[in-house]
């Protein structure tokens, strides 16, 4: 063992340092193996920094004016291998899925292997199809770059790498001597950029266009090695599991040469994770909390991280000072950056883009409607192009026809229809429109929309209602019969908010007094005649501005979110869902339509009954937007001070944008009448007001739910 360890002490290098800085020799040999070892590990990582830096430096001078460096780093750098398959992954209706049922197989190794090997039979013409954002460009990069590599021992030519996108490409090409060209690999990346098929004949049909200019296109490039094309999938027309003839006769006999399609394969879970693992470090401690937050974005919404593009977005997630609470922010915010993409790659000026962005926004939400309600006619969740196009000439759209069509949200199937390229943007578009349209929302049928619900629960509590905001007028008219002194009209404008539809029950209170442990006075257990409430499904009474305040910020601690009360504007503009007159009903308000004291109706219209009590929320019908009870049953107290001439400073000021009231006062406002009052206190506009700690048996409160 002595002779080993001697033997071992000789060999090591820094072993005899070791033992000079009086270390035993056993010791002197563990320490100079582990240096030895963090040495080579150091080596190789600085060899590996000096390749990856030479062959990013040179493919950036080989690539440039096309390429610039950051693009060709992030593209080797962050590349997942990509896999392809013959199965188009637009058959299913998410994407996400298409791997649980379809083969998949490496397609950088098919083509270095197989269809750059002149020994081996296979095509000349290759197209690689994909949806926007699937990583066509990054998979034309690294293909690139391992023919092009050192230590690929196999390379015998010459291979070039063009983007569409640039209209002289093609006569680039044109330039290359035909000697050159038979031993060229050509790359031709994003054929759906091409400017000549933008330009070709609006009255050809899609598939007429995409035809004559593949033609052109293939005439040009002929006597190359081998042609590799990409596009996106919705510019092939149609025969999408079947060889593409072309023109080119082969010089065998087998008649003509035949585009070979490839369809690349979205991302699965292992490959995300694989993703968020080179983008973060495996063990990058710096990096941990943007790799949690990044994992728990993917996490939020699967069906869109399958894409490569929103991968590589989520930079401007995790970057975000934003929290991302549900999936809905999260398509948001996608939606965003992909309109972003579309309108940076179709227009130059700054101002030119909003626009864009704002048409096609627009587009997007007409089309998701105009699918949703045409499903049961077309048995399908898609659009003929021809309906799709009339959408945008309808509403006066400024886009043009494959401005409207070749946009990254839609995407193409084999018959020529247009549909969402995932059916959860399409799910997003409408719970969009369900939460800025109470009406479209009446409509909505959410059966087979389950993204949709989700959705609009994310943003939507439970027993809250969406309030779109907008423009009112707050107060009433000098014309309205029984007005307050204290009603002044003025132009009001307010935001959106969601409102609970009841006031908070008894049963609601009792949950917050009992989990809270909320130390108060128990009069809010008893019924307006001061007898136990047994029925806990009646408003909460007795409490005060102060009691109620409490239980919201109990609510928004327990359920991580906003919840207070109204601001006198929100009440008004809710309670009125719309309406000009004295009442959300009209111009009278009976007792058949809310609990009020019936002896004393409004303006001289017949008695009613009067219940001397509160009644179970909901027992009347809703306004127009869904509340119940807005008239009458309990009073209810709002954020705001109460200020007598509030409303007159408010009208000098012209409108008023989410007014919140006097910035001190002695009384907070009541807003709705009671099971006590006459009618004319509980008209829309009718001012009440109480000091904050009082308590009164025809009180109670409304939450509001800030998204």
């Amino acid at each position: 063992m002595d002779k080993l360890l001697e033997t071992l002490f000789e060999l090591i290098p820094f072993a005899q340092l070791f033992e000079a800085w009086g270390m035993s020799q056993a010791t002197s040999i563990a320490l100079a193996s582990v240096c030895n070892a963090a040495l080579v590990v150091a080596l190789s990582l600085f060899v590996k920094f000096l390749l990856d830096h030479y062959k990013n430096s040179k493919a950036s001078r080989d690539l440039a004016p096309y390429f610039d460096p950051p693009t060709v780093t992030r593209a080797r750098t962050l590349f997942i291998p990509t896999q392809f398959q013959n199965h188009s992954p637009t058959h299913e209706e998410e994407p996400h899925f298409s791997h649980k049922f379809v083969s998949k197989s490496p397609l950088i190794p098919f083509f270095m292997n197989t269809a750059f090997d002149e020994k081996k039979e296979s095509d000349k013409f290759y197209l690689v199809l994909a949806d926007s954002g699937m990583g066509k460009t990054t998979f034309m990069l690294n293909l690139y770059l391992q023919y092009t590599s050192f230590f690929n021992f196999r390379r015998k030519y010459k291979i070039r790498l063009y983007p569409f996108g640039d209209e002289r490409i093609l006569a680039q090409i044109k330039k290359i001597d035909p000697k050159e060209a038979r031993d060229t690999i050509l790359l031709l990346d994003a054929f759906d950029e091409d400017k000549g098929l933008q330009a070709e004949r609006e009255d050809l049909s899609a598939d007429e266009r995409f035809r004559r200019r593949l033609d052109e296109i293939i005439e040009v490039v002929r006597d190359f090695r081998e042609v590799v094309i990409t596009s996106r999938t919705q510019y092939f027309p149609g025969q999408e599991d079947q060889p593409y003839e072309l023109k080119i006769p082969r010089f065998d006999e087998k008649g003509f040469h035949t585009l070979a399609k490839f369809y690349l394969s979205p991302f699965d879970s292992q490959e995300i994770a694989h993703y968020l693992h080179k983008k973060y470090g495996m063990f990058n401690l710096w990096n941990r909390k943007k790799k949690q937050k990044a994992a728990a974005i993917v996490e939020r919404s699967p069906k869109l991280m399958v894409r490569p593009m929103l991968l590589n977005y989520i930079d401007y997630l995790v970057d975000s000072e934003q929290t991302f609470k549900n999936t809905y922010q999260i398509y948001e915010t996608l939606v965003e950056k992909w309109l972003d993409r579309e309108a940076t790659k179709r227009k130059h000026r700054a101002e030119d883009r909003e626009k864009f962005k704002g048409d096609l926004l627009q587009f997007s939400q007409f089309v998701a409607l105009e699918i949703y309600r045409q499903r049961t006619g077309t048995a399908g969740l898609f659009l003929p192009k021809e309906a799709a196009l009339a959408v945008a000439h309808t509403h006066h759209l400024d886009l043009e026809d494959y401005e409207i069509t070749g946009q990254s949200l839609l995407t193409r199937d084999a018959a020529g229809n247009w549909k969402f390229a995932h059916k959860s943007i399409l799910e997003y578009f409408l719970a969009r429109q369900a939460l800025a349209n109470t009406n479209f929302l009446q409509e909505m049928d959410f059966s087979g929309m389950d993204v949709a619900l989700q959705f609009y629960r994310e943003i939507v509590p439970e027993g809250f209602v969406f309030i779109n905001g907008g423009h009112f007028l707050m107060g009433s008219p000098e014309s309205e019969v029984d007005r307050g002194k204290d009603e002044t009209q003025h132009p009001v404008i307010v935001g959106d908010f969601c409102m609970a539809e009841h006031t908070v029950t008894v049963a609601q209170f009792e949950a917050f007094v009992t989990e809270s442990k909320y130390k108060g006075n128990e009069d809010w257990r008893k019924d307006v005649k001061g007898k136990a409430q047994t029925d806990k499904t009646h408003p909460v009474i007795n409490v005060s501005w102060h009691d109620a305040t409490a239980y919201c910020q109990w609510l928004s601690k327990k359920l991580d979110g906003k919840f207070r009360l109204p601001t006198e504007a929100e009440w008004e503009y809710a309670c009125r869902a719309g309406t000009p007159t004295p009442f959300n009903t009209g111009e009278n308000l009976t007792t058949a339509q809310a609990n009020y004291d019936g002896n004393y109706p409004y303006n001289n219209h017949p008695k009613g009954k009067y219940l001397q009590n509160t009644t179970p929320v909901g027992s009347y019908p809703p306004n127009a937007w869904g509340l119940y009870d807005m008239h009458g049953n309990v009073y209810e107290w709002c954020l705001d001070w109460y200020g007598e001439n509030y409303y007159t400073a408010c009208k000098a000021e012209g409108a008023v944008e989410n007014p919140t009231g006097p910035a001190n006062g002695s009384n907070r406002v009541l807003r709705g009448g009671s099971w006590g009052d006459n009618a004319q206190y509980c008209r829309s506009a009718h001012r009440d007001r109480n000091t904050p700690g009082d308590r009164d048996n025809r009180v109670g409160f409304r939450l509001v739910f800030v998204p």
